[in-house]
């Protein structure tokens, strides 16, 4: 966390959340806070961190089927639970965990493949994981059904100082995003995150697909991120990648070493 800790953390495309939920149970931020526009992960979690039994008790007992798949891939749901419980199995048994309605059954509607529907629904493992969540519930904020704007928002009308809150934004990809999200942007709103941007005060850290259009968006500004780098992933050879991840932030330094990334610096 580059020497901060903040006492809110605040993740505004919360998506799998799983940047928060790794710093909070590490404990090295007090709070977290998410906004998620798609209904139904945020149902998700919002039913993870209220009702987690219910949940639990839903993965065990369902089948995990094509028929099942189609349910929840062509019905809309009212209830936080339904959604909640939609968004799981669609994200564990769609190809690539894509909820968007580009990806397809895991295996196929025939079901032919050698890796069939079930194949990602590991019940014990995801119940495992639904519990370590639930069991940080006291110290989430808030799980905001809304774009990002109104969960920052909604954040500063909190009596949280500069330095207290820290905002990691990783919104939908530039490239093929219409195939990846059920709520992705236009070209409008990449600019419209950027703008607002940078004119928050609170550290931020922002995280993209390395796509030509936003590093010329966030590198051509003479008031914004202090620091804008590609990072590269190291696979298990321990040889590095091309490019997978493009980090921005207003922040002065990132940790040169980390476990899983090198800097464009440590490339050359």
């Amino acid at each position: 966390m580059n020497s901060i800790r903040p006492k809110l953390f605040v993740e505004p495309f919360a998506g799998g959340a799983s940047v928060a939920l790794q710093l909070l149970n590490d404990d090295l931020v007090d709070k977290i806070a998410l906004g998620e526009k798609d209904p139904l992960v945020a149902c998700f979690w919002k039913v993870v961190f209220k009702e987690s039994e219910w949940l639990i008790d839903q993965i065990e007992n369902i089948e995990v089927t094509v028929d099942k798949w189609k349910y929840f891939r062509e019905n809309s749901f009212r209830t936080n639970r339904e959604r909640a419980l939609a968004c799981l199995f669609l994200n564990r048994t769609s190809f690539s965990g894509i909820l968007a309605s580009s990806s397809g059954p895991i295996g196929g509607f025939s079901q032919k493949s050698e890796y069939k529907i079930d194949c990602r629904f590991a019940a014990q493992t995801i119940i495992k994981r639904i519990r370590q969540a639930a069991s940080l519930r006291d110290r989430v904020l808030f799980v905001n059904n809304a774009d990002w704007d109104k969960t920052i928002a909604k954040v500063k009308s909190l009596s949280y100082g500069d330095k207290d809150v820290f905002y990691y934004l990783d919104p939908p990809f530039y490239n093929k995003a219409d195939r990846l999200y059920r709520f992705y942007f236009e070209d409008g709103e990449h600019a419209e995150l950027h703008d607002a941007l940078i004119k928050i005060r609170q550290p931020w850290l922002l995280s993209y697909d390395p796509a030509e259009s936003i590093l010329t968006l966030y590198s051509h500004n003479g008031n914004g991120p202090k620091h804008v780098d590609i990072l590269y992933s190291i696979a298990a050879t321990g040889n590095l990648v091309p490019a997978k991840e493009l980090i921005i932030t207003n922040l002065l330094h990132l940790p040169e070493q980390t476990r899983l990334w090198r800097s464009s610096k440590e490339w050359r």
